[in-house]
C-alpha cells in the first residue's frame, strides 16, 4: 500500500506514527497492571505534556505494577469534577480552583474533601498588560479604563475582580471586558483596551508569538503589584503567591516586575492508593514514592513527555518550592495535602519552620531589648532630662505615639486596608489622621477603629498640651518680667553658689518672703535658675551689672537693698565689685538703697567701703573666724548657725526699728529697758536686748565708757533697738497691751 508514496510523505507518516506511539505509552491501560489515569489539559497547553512527563516517570518507576493512562481534558474545572467523580486518580488543577473545590466557594456549591495535594510545580503569573498609548505606569492608573479581566462568562469572579474588590474598587471604575486570549490580542493592538489581564506561563504565547510579523509584546507593557497589596491578597485568598517575572522575559523588559501569581498542582483522588486499579493493589507508599519522583526525575518529565512541539524548558520542578501555593502565609495547607507527601516533606524539612522564619522576630525582639535595657539602664538621666526640659518630655511622649500607632495600626489594617499596606503607608497615613483626620485613609476593622479612636484622644491631649504648654512659656515669660511699679525690692549683683543661699534665707517666713528680687548677672541660666523652689518673684537680667543701662532696667533707685556678689569668674573680682558699687552710686543720686558687698579679700573691705558700700563681708575671713573660735568654744558654731540662719524652732538676731518699740523706751538707759523686757517676758516669744544700732554705728551690750556707767547708754529717738528672739519682735504692741 505504501509503494504509491513519495519518499517525503513515508517520513512524514513515519513521524507521527512514532509522536502517537511516545505518547500512546503513556496514553492507554495495559492488562494486567493497574491503570492509572492522571486528568490534564489540551494537549496545546502545559498540563497535557506535563502530565505525560509525570506518566512516564511513574511507569519507569513501576514497570510491573501500573499503565498510566493520560486523559485529556478542558482544564482545571473539568478536571476536578472528574475527580469528585472518582473517574480520575491524579490531576492537574490550579490552586485557586482546587482552594475553592475545598472549601465549596465560587463555581463549586459544596465543600468536597476528595482532592488531596501532592505537589506545587510552577507558577501561572498574573500578567497584567497596559498598551504603550495608554501611559498606564501604576495599578491606581487603570481606574476609568476598559480592561480585560478574564474570559467569559460575564459577572463571574477572577483574578482580576478580586484584585481590584480587594484595592477598594468598584464595578463602575472600570469597563469589564470578557474575552479569549486571541480576541484579547486583536483588541489591544488596534487600542480598543488599555490593559487586559492574562494568567499563564512566562514568557506566554500570547505576547511572544509573532502573527503578521506583529509580535503583542512589542506593543504593551506590564504593571507590577505592590507589596502591601500583594500581602493583603495573600492574607484574603491564600491560594494566591507572590513572585515576580524575570528580567528580559519579554523584549524591552529589562527589569523584573513584581506580581500575583497562582500555582499549578498535582492533586490525587483521596484513597485511590488505598483501593484496587483493575484488580490490582498498588505498591506500598505510591504517592509518597511519586512525590519523590516529581522531583529527582524533574528533566525526564520536561524533556521526555513526548508530545510533540511542547517545551516544557522554562518549566522547572523545584523541591523548593513543592508547597508554594499549598501552604499560606502561616504555612497551613489550603487544601489537604496527602499524607504520604506529608510525611515525605516532613523529612525533608519543608513543614516546619526554620531558623530563617524566626530571624525577623528575633532581630526586631532583640532591639526592643537593647532598646529597653538602656532606657532602664539611663533611666534616671531620663527622668531628669525630660523634667528639666518639659518640651523634650513632649517630644519624646509624641513619638511614642506616633511610632506605637503606626506599628499597632499597620498590624491591624496591613492585609485589609491599602493605606495601611506597608510601613511608610501607616507613618503617613497616622501624619494625616493627626493633622487633619483620616479622610479617605480610615480603618475597616474593628480593632484598627478602635486604635485610631485612642489615637485620636492622645493626639488630642498631646497637641493640646503643647499648645498650653506654650501659652504658659508666654504667660510665664510676661509673669518674670519686672513690674513697673516694682520698690523696695532686692537687687543681686552676680551670682555665684552663695546666691541661692541668700535667696533661700530671705525667702525665710521670718525673712522677706514676699519681696521682689532682680538678679543680674551676664551668665545666667534664666530657665534653670527660675525652675527652683522658692523662686517665684524672682526676676533675672543677664546683662553686664556694671553697666548703667542694665542697672537702670533693675530700677536699683527704687530697690531697697543691693547685695554685690564676688563674680567667681572675674580674675579680679573684688575690683569689679567696686565698679559695680561706683556705678550703683551713679545711677542712685537721688536715692541710694543699702549696698552690701561681698569681699575676697579682706585688705580690700576700706576700698570698697570708700567706693560706697555700706557693708562689707569676707565670707573667707567670717568662716575662719568662727573656726577659731569654736576650737577655743566648743559647740559654738551651733550658736552661730542658729543665729545666722532663719528656722522656726531657733533664735535670730533682729533690729528693732523705732516705730517696733514703745515711746516709753525713749531716754531710758539700756539697762532699764532689757530690764523692762525681762519683767514683760513673752515665754512664746522671750527677747533678750542685744544693743543699739545709732546711725552708721552698732554698739553692742553697752558697757562704762566715757563718764557712763556700765548700761547707762540711753535710748535716743532716731536709735533702732538689736535683740535676739524666735520671731521679729513688736515691742509696741507687747508693751500697749501690757
Amino acid at each position: 500500500m505504501t509503494a504509491g508514496l513519495s519518499p517525503l510523505r513515508l517520513n512524514r507518516l513515519l513521524a507521527m506514527v512514532l509522536a502517537l506511539l511516545g505518547c500512546a505509552m503513556v496514553g492507554a491501560p495495559v492488562q494486567g497492571k493497574g491503570t492509572l489515569r492522571i486528568a490534564t489539559g489540551s494537549k496545546t497547553g502545559v498540563y497535557y505534556p506535563m502530565g505525560c512527563g509525570i506518566g512516564r516517570v511513574i511507569e519507569e518507576a513501576f514497570p510491573d505494577d501500573v499503565a498510566v493512562e493520560i486523559v485529556e481534558t478542558s482544564g482545571t474545572l473539568e478536571n476536578l469534577r472528574l475527580i469528585d467523580k472518582e473517574q480520575v486518580d491524579l490531576a492537574l488543577v490550579q490552586n485557586d480552583s482546587a482552594y475553592y473545590f475545598s472549601h465549596g466557594q465560587v463555581m463549586f456549591s459544596m465543600p468536597s474533601s476528595k482532592a488531596q495535594a501532592i505537589a506545587s510545580l510552577y507558577t501561572e503569573y498574573i500578567q497584567i498588560l497596559a498598551t504603550q498609548k495608554s501611559e498606564i505606569e501604576y495599578l491606581d492608573q487603570l481606574k476609568g479604563r476598559r480592561i480585560r479581566t478574564g474570559s467569559p462568562p460575564e459577572n463571574v469572579a477572577n483574578s482580576a475582580t478580586l484584585i481590584f474588590a480587594l484595592d477598594g474598587w468598584e464595578a463602575a471604575d472600570l469597563t469589564d471586558v470578557r474575552c479569549k486570549f486571541g480576541e484579547a490580542r486583536d483588541m489591544l493592538l488596534d487600542n480598543s483596551l488599555d490593559a487586559a489581564f492574562v494568567t499563564a506561563g512566562v514568557p506566554t504565547p500570547l505576547l511572544t508569538k509573532k502573527i503578521d510579523g506583529i509580535a503583542l509584546q512589542d506593543y504593551v507593557k506590564l504593571i507590577h503589584i505592590g507589596e502591601g497589596l500583594a500581602n493583603r491578597l495573600m492574607r484574603a485568598f491564600p491560594y494566591f503567591v507572590y513572585t515576580e517575572i524575570p528580567a528580559n522575559t519579554y523584549a524591552g523588559q529589562d527589569k523584573a516586575v513584581k506580581t500575583m501569581g497562582v500555582r499549578a498542582i498535582l492533586v490525587a483522588r483521596k484513597g485511590f492508593d488505598q483501593a484496587r486499579l483493575n484488580g490490582q493493589a498498588l505498591p506500598p507508599d505510591f504517592v509518597g514514592t511519586i512525590t519523590q519522583l516529581i522531583f529527582e526525575n524533574e528533566e525526564v518529565i520536561r524533556t521526555r513527555h513526548g508530545v510533540n512541539g511542547a517545551d516544557l524548558s522554562k518549566y522547572p520542578l523545584s523541591l523548593d518550592k513543592a508547597l508554594y501555593g499549598i501552604l499560606d502565609h502561616r504555612l497551613k495547607p489550603i487544601i489537604p495535602i496527602h499524607p504520604e507527601a506529608k510525611h515525605y516533606y516532613t523529612g525533608k524539612g519543608l513543614l516546619k519552620r526554620t531558623f530563617r522564619d524566626y530571624l525577623p522576630t528575633i532581630l526586631w525582639g532583640t532591639l526592643l531589648l537593647v532598646a529597653l535595657f538602656y532606657i532602664v539602664k539611663y533611666r534616671a538621666l531620663i527622668r531628669r532630662v525630660t523634667q528639666r526640659h518639659i518640651h523634650i518630655k513632649l517630644l519624646v511622649m509624641f513619638v511614642c505615639l506616633y511610632v506605637m500607632g503606626t506599628l499597632v495600626m499597620f498590624f491591624f489594617e496591613r492585609y485589609n486596608n491599602r493605606c495601611f499596606e506597608s510601613l511608610g503607608e501607616s507613618f503617613w497615613s497616622i501624619t494625616i489622621y493627626m493633622l487633619s483626620g483620616f479622610e479617605d485613609r480610615y480603618p475597616v476593622t474593628w480593632p484598627g477603629r478602635v486604635i485610631s479612636i485612642l489615637i485620636f484622644v492622645l493626639s488630642v491631649f498631646f497637641f493640646g498640651a503643647v499648645a498650653g504648654r506654650f501659652a504658659a512659656a508666654f504667660l510665664r515669660k510676661e509673669e518674670i518680667k519686672m513690674p513697673r511699679d516694682v520698690r523696695n525690692h532686692i537687687v543681686i549683683c552676680n551670682w555665684n553658689e552663695r546666691g541661692d543661699r541668700v535667696v533661700k534665707e530671705v525667702r525665710h517666713p521670718e525673712g522677706r518672703p514676699d519681696a521682689d528680687i532682680v538678679i543680674i548677672d551676664d551668665k545666667l541660666d534664666e530657665r534653670e535658675l527660675l525652675s527652683r523652689p522658692g523662686y517665684s518673684k524672682v526676676y533675672c537680667i543677664g546683662e553686664d551689672p556694671m553697666r548703667h543701662g542694665t542697672l537702670k532696667s533693675a530700677r536699683v533707685s527704687g530697690a531697697d537693698t543691693v547685695i554685690v556678689l564676688a563674680d567667681s569668674h572675674s580674675p579680679d573680682p573684688d575690683a569689679k565689685s567696686a565698679m559695680i558699687i561706683l556705678a550703683l552710686l551713679g545711677e542712685c543720686q537721688k536715692k541710694r538703697p543699702h549696698i552690701i558687698a561681698e569681699v575676697v579679700r579682706s585688705d580690700n573691705s576700706q576700698h570698697l567701703k570708700d567706693a560706697g558700700a555700706d557693708e562689707t563681708i569676707c565670707t573667707t575671713e567670717i568662716g575662719v573666724g568662727i573656726l577659731a573660735h569654736c576650737a577655743l568654744n566648743k559647740q559654738l558654731s551651733v550658736v552661730y548657725q542658729d543665729l545666722l540662719t532663719y528656722t522656726f524652732e531657733g533664735n535670730e538676731i533682729y533690729i528693732i526699728p523705732r516705730d517696733r518699740f514703745p515711746d516709753s523706751f525713749v531716754g531710758k538707759t539700756f539697762a532699764e529697758c532689757a530690764q523692762m523686757l525681762y519683767e514683760q517676758r513673752d515665754h512664746q516669744n522671750p527677747v533678750i536686748l542685744m544693743g543699739i544700732r545709732r546711725h552708721d554705728n552698732v554698739i553692742m551690750n553697752p558697757r562704762e565708757h566715757a563718764g557712763q556707767r556700765d548700761g547707762e547708754s540711753q535710748i535716743r529717738d532716731d536709735d533702732a533697738l538689736i535683740a535676739m528672739a524666735f520671731t521679729a519682735p513688736d515691742l509696741k504692741a507687747r508693751f500697749a497691751h501690757a
